[in-house]
């Protein structure tokens, strides 16, 4: 069943709600580690309660992150996630997916959440060393200028299906 794209002016709105789920992290092929996650997103004076909450096993406390979605050019899509603390990652929604780019401690991270229905994200982040790998390309084949092409070791993903609660 093919779903229609929201509507950027749709958004936030029509994904408020308490989603939840379990989260996988992925090394190199294997699943190291999975525990319970939610993400809330909520209406507030001009802009929305953002909270993600993973509940890691043996933690003496849940890891919640308190943010807030703001919107920076809503015919564009572009939105920030404030974390109240001087760091604002600059995200973007393109029909029913939200992005959100950033780099810090020599990794950079792509973080993909995307609505699957009315009941249902998909969130994924995925986690590139900021040094590539390989650096291929760059040079001359017959009459072609090849453009140099660097690549990225993926280290890490997280992965959840996130539900909708009632």
């Amino acid at each position: 069943m093919a779903l229609a794209p929201l509507n950027a002016q749709d958004f936030p709105d029509s994904w408020s709600g308490h989603w939840a789920g379990t989260v996988e992290i992925w090394s190199h092929n294997t699943i190291i580690d999975s525990f319970p996650m939610s993400v809330t997103i909520s209406p507030a004076d001009s802009s929305w309660d953002y909270t993600l909450v993973y509940d890691r096993p043996g933690a003496e406390q849940l890891d919640q992150r308190n943010y807030s979605l703001i919107t920076l050019n809503d015919s564009l899509g572009h939105y920030g996630i404030d974390e109240h603390n001087s760091i604002i990652l600059d995200s973007y929604l393109f029909g029913d997916c939200f992005y959100s780019p950033f780099s810090g401690m020599n990794t950079d991270l792509m973080v993909r959440i995307c609505r699957m229905g009315p009941t249902e994200l998909s969130y994924e982040i995925t986690s590139t060393h900021a040094d590539p790998i390989r650096e291929s390309g760059g040079g001359v084949i017959g009459n072609d200028t090849i453009i140099s092409i660097n690549s990225y070791e993926v280290f890490n993903v997280m992965r959840a299906r996130l539900f909708l609660q009632p």
